[in-house]
This record gives structure tokens, sequence and C-alpha cells, in this order.
């Protein structure tokens, strides 16, 4: 890579760092929420109990049709897996090619951080990280440790555009968080407000 194209990258990583990490501290955040949200539906239905009586009725029926839903998706399960297995052929060799350039970086990465090899807490926590993002393939996760660590490494056009998906798609799971009526119910300061995010909430269910 030439000097131009190596910023570029680097440009590319902190982004990635950057909507990793605020996704990552979202989606806890939302877990969190959806607790505190629904604790707030229950109390409302309470003190509603003909609105409660329509909604349990509805959930009931909603959780039969799921229950059915998931014994078709069994029963079809076995249909679909000579398609997969088709598909998986497909793929093969780009896969082969991601997993000899992981492990290529991985090595180096070892080298430097493993604790067998050198006593260094801070170090020593990004091998664990290494560990894991080889564990999941993840090459982009491994290319930014290789930036923080100033291993070199050789990105191609489809390598650039991996990154570049990765990062429209933690943008879109933040964006739909932000989108929850839990969400937004956490974050308004208006009881009114709130009660109003609760009722439409409820209403979505009813009509599901």
């Amino acid at each position: 890579m030439d000097k131009i194209k190596k910023l570029e990258v680097k440009k590319l990583i902190k982004e990635l760092n950057f909507n990793e990490s605020d996704y990552l501290c979202k989606k806890e955040m939302i877990n969190e929420i959806e607790s505190l949200f629904i604790e707030s539906v229950n109390l409302f239905l309470e003190d509603h109990p003909e609105v409660k009586k329509i909604f349990d009725e509805k959930i009931n029926q909603k959780l039969e049709s799921i229950f059915n839903a998931k014994k078709l998706e069994i029963e079809n399960k076995i249909n679909s897996e000579e398609i997969e297995s088709q598909s998986e052929q497909k793929t093969e060799v780009i896969v082969d090619v991601k997993v000899k350039k992981l492990k290529k970086l991985y090595r180096e990465i070892v080298k430097s951080t493993h604790p067998d090899i050198i006593n260094n807490k801070k170090l020593n926590d990004i091998y664990l990280k290494a560990t894991q993002y080889y564990n999941d393939q993840d090459l982009t996760g491994t290319y930014s440790i290789c930036d923080d660590l100033e291993i070199t490494y050789e990105i191609d056009e489809d390598d650039y555009q991996l990154i570049i998906n990765r990062i429209n798609e933690l943008k879109e799971r933040v964006k739909f968080i932000e989108s929850t009526l839990s969400w937004q119910w956490y974050n308004t300061d208006s009881d009114n407000q709130k009660t109003k995010i609760i009722i439409n909430y409820i209403k979505n269910r009813l009509n599901d």
C-alpha cells in the first residue's frame, strides 16, 4: 500500500472502532432499558385491568403462533440442508483466502502479545481480544489490532469494502436501537410522552 492508502485505511479503522464501541455501549444500555420499559408497561396494565385482559389474551395467541411457526421451521430445515450445502461450496474459496490472511496476521500479533512471551497486561489483553477475533474469523477487528501494534499488512479492495460494510452494519444496528420505543421512552423527560409511548407499544402488540 502507498502512504495515502495506508492513511485512508487507518482512518477507516478508527471509524470502525468508534462505531463498534458505540454499538456495544448502546446494546448494553438497551438491554437494561428494555427491562425498565417492560416494568413500566406492566404497571400501566395493572392500573388498567380491562386493557390488561385483552393484552394478555393477545400475547397468548402470539406465543401459540410462534410455537407453531417454530415447528414448521424445524420440519422444513431438513429440506433446506442440501441447498445450504451447495451454497457453502460456492463461497469456500473466498473463505479460504480470508482464513489464510487471518492466520498470518494472528501469528504476528501473538509474537508480541502472548503471555508466555511478554509480561504486560495491556498487551496480554490485546492477545485475548485478538484470539476472540481469530475465533470469530473477524478480519476487520484483526486489522484494527494490527494498527494498534503497528503491524504492517496489505489490504485489497475486497477487504476495504468489507470494513465499509461492517461500519454500515454497525450504524444500522445503532439506528435500529435508537428507533425502538423503549429507547425513546427512556430518553424523554416528559411523563406524558412516556405514557404515550407505553400506549403505542401496547397498541402495536395488539395489532401484531
